[in-house]
């Protein structure tokens, strides 16, 4: 899942050493989905590329060397892009609440980070990176605007196949209930290691783990942002290396970001590439106007000799004064393997997200 994180609070009790901070988002939209032979709108759905949730951080600086803070996050998605299709719409799954972190760290300078609990994984997010400004509508988990919606057959039939399934951006362990160490930052680097297993929403037996290496760097010119991850999610899975890489040149506003990822199976081999080139500038006095265009290429995702393609345009602006952002986005999907013919399924999803 997409980590667009949430980190302007709008309520802060304490002082610089002990405070408490409550953060949250509500994000809302309209999507319409075409399949090729029907045209399906789904309003107010939730954008499953960020979800609405709220949280609140415990933070507590015991001296200059170490500090300690607990986490804890939900979500509430009741009529998710991630849900809503040609068979489901008009239906609400009032069950979706679920913690999203339930965690504490202890950070020592010249140490690093120990996290304890329900929380991102050290690879979560590696195959995500992204400074265009418009991951709110379309990054490289291309599926995540439209992810519940079936492929149509070249006869109009509704087929089994759902653009969830067909695209995939390999990345990492997402959230489970870990054991996760980051080393202190040395000239933009950090490596990260976690064990843990899946108990949210469901619980798995697998004990899955990973290792991460991260990058920062930010110049009077450029912001670069990158990260690698090896991840063995258990299973028929042997193996996931992702990784991803964004760069910003703040001058004229202009950003490229790219992703790949490599899934060894014990059936077939996936993997994905994924490209977006980015543009953002201040043309209105209300905020940043960021505007992108993507290519994703997935091989072998849902089977073997199966190819999934995906194009997408996106526009997201600022409300600085209203903590919120307009957005719009287009995609294509196009799906194909040796079994059946599919009709290209295309979404427009428009929407906006307000921070509490």
């Amino acid at each position: 899942m997409h980590v667009q994180e949430v980190t302007s609070p709008n309520l802060r009790l304490g002082d610089e050493t002990s405070y408490l901070e409550i953060y949250g988002q509500i994000n809302k939209g309209l999507l319409i989905y075409d399949d090729g032979h029907s045209l399906e709108g789904y309003f107010p759905v939730d954008n499953d590329n960020s979800s609405t949730r709220a949280g609140i951080w415990l933070r507590h600086q015991v001296d200059p060397q170490l500090s300690v803070a607990v986490n804890v996050e939900g979500e509430w998605e009741p009529y998710s892009t991630g849900y809503v299709n040609q068979l489901t719409k008009g239906d609400v799954d009032w069950d979706t609440a679920l913690w999203r972190k339930l965690e504490a760290y202890i950070d020592i300078a010249a140490f690093g980070r120990v996290w304890l609990g329900q929380g991102s994984m050290a690879s979560d997010g590696t195959a995500e990176i992204d400074l265009s400004g418009t991951s709110l509508v379309g990054y490289s988990s291309v599926s995540a605007s439209a992810s519940a919606q079936f492929y149509r057959l070249e006869d109009g039939t509704l087929s089994s196949v759902s653009v969830g399934s067909a695209f995939s951006n390999l990345d990492g362990l997402g959230r489970k209930l870990r054991i996760r160490y980051d080393t202190p930052s040395l000239r933009g680097f950090v490596l990260a290691t976690s064990i843990g297993q899946q108990m949210i929403p469901s619980r798995s037996g697998d004990t899955v783990w990973d290792v991460a290496l991260k990058y920062n760097a930010t110049t009077a010119d450029y912001k670069l942002a990158a990260a690698i991850a090896f991840s063995d999610p258990g299973g028929s899975s042997r193996g996931v290396l992702d990784g991803s890489a964004s760069v910003l040149h703040a001058p004229t506003g202009w950003s490229l970001t790219v992703a790949a990822g490599y899934e060894n199976q014990s059936t077939r081999d996936r993997q994905f590439g994924y490209a977006k080139l980015g543009h953002q500038a201040q043309y209105f006095d209300a905020g940043t106007t960021f505007y992108s265009v993507d290519l994703y290429y997935g091989d072998d995702i849902r089977t073997n000799a199966s190819q999934s393609w995906s194009v997408g345009g996106q526009l997201v602006q600022e409300l600085e004064t209203w903590r919120s952002e307009l957005y719009l986005g287009l995609r294509s999907y196009v799906y194909e393997d040796d079994s059946n013919q599919y009709e290209r399924g295309f979404s427009t999803l428009a929407g906006i997200r307000v921070k509490l």
